[in-house]
């Protein structure tokens, strides 16, 4: 079968301007129907444009089922080149069709204002009163013999690591806790030999160590007999940008557990990940502070801010190791878990995903 296609151009009246517009024939069952060309290379297009006869007036038919789904796909592509189909997806089903939304209660909207409500409620909020603030020192060198010049580092937030082991063991999630290591093993099909898997820290032969050597550990009871098990701590900080525009960031600690398999550990809302700190920056008036008194400033600018953040991450990190979470790592803290038994726990700090600060 073979398909022929005619096209005869023709032109028409010059418009209003002065221009001359080209139209192409296409056959069917209406001999009148024209379409424009450069209707013709529109990507993505699924209105149909006809060219009435006596008028010839055209009409567009909109590819949408209804003018709703026609406003938000032509919000999704306007604007902001981030708004994804997901993104969308989840606007409809958990706003725009949330049983308490009201229309009506939009009518004075304005997300600048209500950012700062809900800014202004995060300084009262029980979350971040749950952090106490601190001031962080350390040390730079003067830059000649004398003693090095300490300075103090402002906005440090965190909580007690050992307040943050305790609460883990006792809230419902510890009873996915694996307190015992073990070895697993892939069996063959043949039958003759047998594969060592490494899946999760918890059957790793280091974890197998540690609670081995936790095991001969002293405790500050002599006349204990609970059981002793390994708290597996799992550090990552990383600064992270506040918004897309600007130069705010914020640099977090977060503190995991390796007795959790990760396939728990890392859900978004399993509740595992704790904040433990909030590593403050070096603040703009350090600079001018650093100018006054350190002789080769104006060589070395680069160099001293470069020591300047390390030490402040060596200085963040010795405030969070306290004396407490010293002498739990070394004779263990008793912690009634959630299943009611009490444990000597005994922290062991097994991996630390980090940036470098320096840079």
């Amino acid at each position: 079968m073979v398909r022929l296609i005619v096209r005869n151009r023709f032109r028409t009246s010059p418009n209003a301007f002065g221009l001359w517009k080209d139209y192409r024939y296409r056959p069917s069952q209406d001999p009148d129907a024209f379409i424009l060309p450069e209707d013709l290379y529109r990507p993505n297009t699924s209105a149909d444009y006809t060219i009435n006869q006596g008028r010839h007036e055209m009409e567009v038919s909109s590819p949408y089922r209804t003018k709703s789904v026609e406003l938000v796909m032509n919000w999704q592509n306007t604007g902001s080149s981030a708004k994804s189909n997901e993104e969308i997806n989840r606007l409809v089903r958990d706003v725009l069709r949330h049983p308490d939304f009201r229309l009506d209660e939009l009518e004075h909207f304005n997300a600048a204002r209500e950012n700062r409500k809900a800014d202004a409620a995060d300084e009262i909020s029980p979350f971040l009163q749950s952090f106490t603030h601190a001031n962080i020192s350390i040390d730079v060198p003067s830059g000649n013999h004398s003693p090095p010049h300490s300075v103090s580092i402002p906005g440090l937030y965190f909580r007690k690591l050992t307040t943050l082991i305790q609460d883990a063991f006792q809230s419902p999630i510890s009873r996915h806790f694996h307190l015992s290591p073990f070895n697993l093993f892939r069996k063959h099909p043949d039958g003759d030999t047998d594969e060592r898997v490494y899946s999760e820290l918890y059957d790793s032969d280091i974890f197998y160590d540690e609670h081995d050597n936790v095991q001969r550990a002293p405790s500050d009871d002599p006349t204990c007999k609970r059981e002793k098990v390994v708290a597996a701590l799992m550090f990552w900080s990383d600064a992270t940008h506040l918004a897309t525009f600007g130069t705010a960031k914020l640099w977090p600690v977060y503190l995991l557990f390796g007795n959790l398999s990760k396939y728990i550990r890392m859900k978004p809302n399993s509740g595992a990940t704790k904040h433990l700190a909030y590593i403050p920056p070096l603040p703009d008036s350090l600079q001018d502070q650093l100018k006054r008194f350190h002789p080769k400033w104006d060589t070395q600018q680069k160099g001293i801010l470069t020591h300047c953040r390390r030490e402040l991450m060596h200085a963040v990190w010795r405030f969070l190791l306290d004396e407490d979470f010293i002498h739990m790592h070394m004779y263990g803290m008793v912690v009634r878990c959630h299943d009611g038994v009490e444990r000597r726990i005994y922290p062991r700090i097994f991996t630390y995903s980090a940036d470098y600060p320096e840079k």
